[in-house]
């Protein structure tokens, strides 16, 4: 009976563990969007949340900017491609602000230097313009 009992809560936390996973994106202002150009320092494109590292030119030099996106599959499904941008490109960056005022935020688009515009529209009804 014991393992019984066990096994009973073995899987009832296997199944919250997905959910346990997944974070808000409350500390975004998700009604205010804006845009920033710089290089790419680093793409991580994997999930749970795709994630762009850009350098933005400063008086000072640059300041690096952290933006978080959707997962792999929304994003791919919205038509964007890994290959898209590179390390060292040059690209502008469409986001939603942090609340806190903190550089970066949740991206919604991107566009390259070759003009190619990446945009998902709202969260998950996304979709690419050429």
């Amino acid at each position: 009976m014991t393992r019984l009992i066990g096994l009973g809560f073995a899987l009832i936390l296997a199944a919250t563990l997905p959910a346990a996973a997944h974070h808000s994106l409350a500390p975004y202002n998700r009604s205010t969007e804006r845009s920033i150009e710089g290089t790419v320092k680093a793409l991580d494109w994997s999930n749970p949340h795709v994630r762009i590292m850009l350098l933005v030119p400063t008086a000072d030099g640059a300041k690096q900017w952290d933006f978080e996106g959707g997962s792999v599959g929304r994003l791919s499904n919205s038509g964007y491609v890994k290959s898209a941008i590179g390390l060292g490109d040059k690209i502008t960056v469409l986001y939603n602000p942090r609340r806190d005022g903190s550089i970066g935020g949740f991206f919604t688009g991107v566009v390259t230097a070759d003009g190619k515009s990446y945009h998902t529209r709202g969260f998950g009804t996304g979709e690419a313009v050429p």
